[in-house]
C-alpha cells in the first residue's frame, strides 16, 4: 500500500504546484483542419469550404432563363374625363401604388383645389370604357413609346408560346404573373370587353338591326309577287 501512495501523492502534488503558479499562462489554439494531399503528386490541396447561405428565400423564384416579373409604374383609382380614339385622361382620385410623376399634370380648381390628371394609352380597349366612370387603373411603362399603358382586355398570348423560345423542351417550368397593367372597376371585377359589350342597353336598336333588312326583303318578295300576277292578267 505504501509503494502505490506514492505516484498519487506525486501527481496530486505536481497538479497543485501547476495550478497555484501565478507565472502560468494558458494557450488556446484553433485546430485547423488537415490538408488532404494529392497522393500522386505529393502537393497539398487546399481544403474546401461550402459558404451556407442566410438570406431567406423569396416567396416566387425565377429560374434561369425565364422572363422577369413585370413592373408596375403606378396604380390608382381614376375618374374617367376624356376620350380619343386611343388615350384615356384620368382625373386621379386616390393613389394606390408607384407614382404617376412625370407622366400627369396638376389642373387647378375654381376652388383653389389642384387635382391630377393622368393620360394613359389604350389602343382600341378605349372602347369598353365610359366617360364620368371610376376605375381601378394598373399602369406599366412603354420603354420603346416612353408613356405609360393600359388594357381592358387580357393581354393575348404570343403566338406558339414558350414554345417558340424551346423553353418547355429545357425542362424550365416558368413562374405565371398577373398582368399589372390592367384597367379594372372600383370593386376588382373585370371590365366588361365582350362582342357585344356595346350593345348593352341598345336592345331596341339591336331589334331593329335584325327585322328591318327582313322587313324589306319580304316586301320585296310580295312586291314581285303583285307585278307579276298584274303582267300575266
Amino acid at each position: 500500500m505504501a509503494v502505490l501512495a506514492v505516484p498519487v501523492v506525486f501527481v496530486f502534488a505536481s497538479h497543485v504546484h501547476a495550478s497555484s503558479d501565478p507565472n502560468a499562462t494558458t494557450t488556446v489554439t484553433d485546430e485547423q483542419p488537415d490538408e488532404a494531399v494529392d497522393e500522386q503528386g505529393g502537393v497539398p490541396v487546399p481544403t474546401s469550404v461550402v459558404s451556407v447561405s442566410t438570406v431567406p428565400s423569396a416567396a416566387t423564384t425565377v429560374p434561369l432563363g425565364c422572363p422577369p416579373p413585370p413592373v408596375s409604374q403606378a396604380v390608382f383609382v381614376g375618374r374617367l374625363e376624356v376620350l380619343d380614339a386611343t388615350q384615356a385622361l384620368f382625373e386621379v382620385v386616390r393613389l394606390r401604388s408607384g407614382s404617376v410623376a412625370g407622366y400627369s399634370t396638376e389642373v387647378p380648381n375654381v376652388d383653389g383645389t389642384v387635382v391630377t390628371e393622368v393620360g394613359v394609352y389604350y389602343g382600341r380597349d378605349v372602347k369598353f370604357l365610359e366617360v364620368g366612370d371610376s376605375y381601378l387603373v394598373g399602369t406599366a411603362l412603354d420603354a420603346t413609346t416612353g408613356r405609360i399603358f393600359s388594357r381592358v382586355t387580357r393581354e393575348a398570348p404570343l403566338f406558339g408560346g414558350n414554345q417558340v423560345a424551346d423553353i418547355n423542351n429545357s425542362g424550365i417550368v416558368c413562374p405565371v404573373f398577373g398582368d399589372v397593367a390592367r384597367t379594372l372597376n372600383v370593386d376588382g371585377s373585370s371590365i366588361e370587353s365582350g362582342v357585344l359589350s356595346g350593345l348593352s342597353g341598345e336592345s331596341d336598336r339591336l331589334l331593329l338591326a335584325f327585322l328591318v333588312p327582313g322587313g324589306l326583303v319580304l316586301l320585296g318578295l310580295v312586291t314581285l309577287v303583285l307585278v307579276r300576277r298584274a303582267l300575266s292578267a
